[in-house]
């Protein structure tokens, strides 16, 4: 079976675009097509009674760990092995483009995973990039909840590039269904406020071509 679903509008492509370049990040209301969602959320609500996540972590390589006090969400990364996966890829794929010839940012590379917060989960501010690497440069987040109310909590909280932390947030997004959250990954610290009812969503990153000379990466 597949699902056939049309791509982001040129004026939604462009609008994403003209925010990164103003802001650093961009909010995008039901930007991902409702059958999309609705499929997307049928298979993250089905890992998730199976219990098929695993407890995500912070930091990279050496550094990595799970640290409760930082972090409380589930995830499961996607491969492209159902219709929706593989659905959400192709439907990734112009906006790369889009935003590669606009930006002329270089993204190359893309990894997603669902991710489940569960009631009380939250993620600390931090940077989608890690220390030491240029590797993760844009960072989306796309929501797959169905009427999310404002007591539920769980708002992303984004703060402008290069802002203290003292310094009051740019935005408080709800995450509704359908919504997608641009942000530079390298620059644009973010968090997860704590969620008072389970909360599904797709994080996904692109990344820089790491080919150096003489050498191809294999993954593209």
């Amino acid at each position: 079976m597949t699902l056939a679903v049309s791509p982001p509008a040129d004026s939604r492509l462009s609008a994403i675009a003209a925010d990164l370049a103003a802001h650093g990040w961009s909010w995008q209301p039901n930007l991902l097509p409702d059958d999309l969602a609705a499929a997307l959320r049928a298979e993250l609500q089905a890992l998730d009674a199976r219990q098929d996540l695993e407890a995500a972590g912070i930091g990279r390589e050496a550094a990595f760990q799970r640290d409760g006090s930082v972090r409380r969400t589930g995830i499961a990364w996607l491969d492209g092995s159902s219709p929706a996966q593989q659905a959400f890829l192709d439907w990734a794929e112009p906006i790369r483009q889009s935003l590669n010839r606009a930006l002329m940012i270089g993204l190359f590379e893309f990894e997603a995973c669902f991710a489940v917060y569960p009631e009380g989960g939250f993620y600390d501010r931090h940077l989608d990039s890690f220390e030491g690497a240029r590797n993760r440069v844009m960072s989306l987040v796309i929501y797959l909840n169905e009427d999310w109310q404002d007591d539920q909590g769980g708002e992303l909280v984004i703060w402008q590039e290069r802002a203290g932390k003292a310094d009051s947030p740019a935005a408080r997004l709800l995450p509704l269904g359908g919504g997608a959250a641009f942000m530079l990954s390298e620059t644009i610290p973010h968090a997860v406020e704590v969620t008072h009812a389970r909360r599904y969503a797709i994080a996904a990153w692109w990344r820089v071509n790491p080919s150096g000379d003489r050498h191809v990466d294999p993954i593209s």
